[in-house]
């Protein structure tokens, strides 16, 4: 089998062997923004052109794009799959698939993902051990389904332990490395490692570096840029992965490359492109950051000069203030996202009347934005971000003192059934918990920290001069479709009429210290400290 053309080191083409890939343990980490998931995409579509068979368990519905130019199995819940998740028979599915060498993507991101998740490892495991055919698990957001404290899907610790005499290899990916059980993560003798900045998940990845050093080599690394290690690679390499031939369906990010000689063939950017982004986006050259020119976008107004005395500043403050000693790593200006939602809807204490409303959503976190003097942010949809329509709803009409099943059935007006799905996934993702009983029925309390937003609450437009600008960006991770659950879930009769994005400039301050990698912001059209809730 000849080997997989993933990315570039330098000037040089950079393969791995496709053999320990797929029977191998890999892991790949990077934080949000980093090209995680872009990698994910580059690997898939080498394993679908050479004809290497794979399930990637999608939780996000973000990978379907690969259909449209390879042989791909699409299992879940849209209208367009090939086979619905719900009523498919899943191990003749995957029964036929390891066989056949055929790549099947396990779209979870409108399901129980617990469920169908554990699911799909024990037939997967149990097919592995009949056939022991080579075949590769492909796990996405593995926090979610493996986490460090907390239960975990067993069968997938047992494909990390004992999968490979059967064929059968693991690939897990996270943002949070701290947040994913040991007992895989150490079985992962391949590792894909981009950006991290947060100490704990510095740590997290400290077994399989060779000194504290090369672990803080991490937080300098630009999006699409990666450390391979392991069984996969002759020796530790840093590469940057390879532009993608297939486009990822999300929101359009409104951008344009600058025009260069002799460029090679990509695609236009379609409905929910990831790519053109310093996020997602792998540049065309080695070395140096993409250049992209974003439209939508307000000028900056400080200098990086400026930028710099000021994080300056900020530095010699927390020192005098007994803060920890930090030195500043990097100075970098971006265009952030920001989705200039318009939207409709009934309300009114006594007469009820449509009313409409524009407001701001950061489009990496979820927060509310205002502009009045400067950039300042609040948390707003932040934690209702991985939730469906049933579960925001529940949550919505549940306040502090806590309700009922029944009482949600009456608030909601949700059947039975439904509201027992949306509490089972609230408790799953650790939004709820049960606080005691009524008689003999069950108390459910919120843990979210900050309230559900109240639709006449969200207010806010970005009053400033759009215009092209040149620089790095970073692409919004959240869909207009997300946006429209969310507010559906919290009034049924709220309508998204637009949802655009908007670009503003930050400057990423970098900084480190013993206590670890940090990250302070600085609006680059005021001068003033950003905080951004996460």
């Amino acid at each position: 089998m000849e080997p997989l053309l993933i990315g570039k080191t330098g000037d040089d083409e950079f393969f791995i062997d496709p053999q320990e890939l797929v029977t191998g343990r890999t892991c790949i980490i990077a934080q949000s923004g980093a090209g995680k998931s872009y990698g994910i995409a580059v690997l898939c579509e080498q394993l679908c052109t050479h004809e290497i068979g794979f399930c990637l368990i999608d939780t996000e519905g973000e990978y379907f794009s690969l259909k449209d130019r390879f042989r791909v199995l699409w299992v879940g819940t849209d209208e367009r799959c090939d086979e619905d998740i719900e009523t498919v028979n899943l191990r003749e599915l995957m029964n036929q698939a390891v066989r056949n060498g055929t790549p099947v993507l396990y779209d979870v991101s409108e399901t129980d993902m617990q469920e169908r998740v554990s699911k799909l490892a024990g037939v997967i495991y149990d097919i592995a051990s009949e056939l022991r055919i080579p075949y590769l698990l492909i796990v996405e957001e593995a926090d979610k389904f493996i986490p460090q404290g907390k239960e975990s899907i067993k069968k997938i610790e047992e494909i990390s332990r004992r999968g490979r005499k059967r064929g059968l290899g693991l690939l897990v990916a996270t943002q949070r490395p701290a947040l994913v059980t040991k007992h895989v993560l150490s079985q992962c003798n391949n590792q894909i490692i981009g950006k991290l900045s947060i100490e704990n998940d510095l740590r997290a990845v400290d077994l399989f570096f060779g000194s504290r050093k090369e672990v803080e080599e991490l937080v300098s690394l630009s999006p699409g840029e990666f450390y391979i290690m392991g069984r996969i690679v002759r020796e530790k390499t840093r590469i940057r992965f390879n532009r993608r031939v297939t486009t990822h369906r999300g929101l359009t990010p409104q951008l344009a490359h600058r025009p260069k000689a002799s460029p090679p063939p990509a695609p236009e950017p379609q409905e929910g492109e990831d790519a053109p982004v310093a996020e997602e986006e792998v540049p065309e050259e080695p070395e140096g950051p993409l250049t992209l020119e974003v439209r939508n976008a307000v000028r900056p107004l400080i200098s990086r000069e400026r930028a710099l005395e000021i994080a300056e500043g900020l530095r010699k403050r927390r020192i005098l203030g007994l803060g920890p000693d930090e030195k500043i790593a990097s100075v970098q200006l971006f265009s952030w996202p920001f989705l200039q939602v318009e939207m409709r809807y009934i309300g009114g204490m006594v007469r009820k009347r449509t009313r409409s409303t524009s407001f701001l959503i950061d489009g990496l976190h979820g927060n509310c934005a205002r502009f009045k003097g400067g950039l300042r942010l609040r948390p707003c949809i932040n934690e209702l971000l991985d939730l469906g329509e049933d579960a925001v709803r529940v949550l919505s009409r549940m306040n502090t003192v806590g309700a009922t099943e029944t009482e949600l059935e009456s608030a909601t007006r949700l059947s039975p059934a439904a509201v027992k799905r949306a509490l089972r996934d609230l408790e799953e993702k650790r939004k709820i918990t049960r606080s005691g009983k009524a008689g003999e029925a069950v108390i459910y309390v919120p843990l979210l920290m900050h309230r559900v937003p109240k639709l006449a609450g969200l207010s806010g437009k970005l009053e400033a001069e759009l215009s092209p600008v040149k620089g790095k960006v970073r692409n919004s991770e959240i869909e207009p479709e997300k946006i429209r659950t969310i507010l559906k879930g919290i009034e049924n009769t709220a309508e998204v009429t637009s949802c655009a994005v908007r670009y503003y400039p930050l400057f990423e301050v970098t900084m480190v210290s013993d206590r670890g990698t940090f990250e302070h912001y600085i609006d680059a059209v005021t001068g003033r400290s950003v905080s951004i809730p996460e």
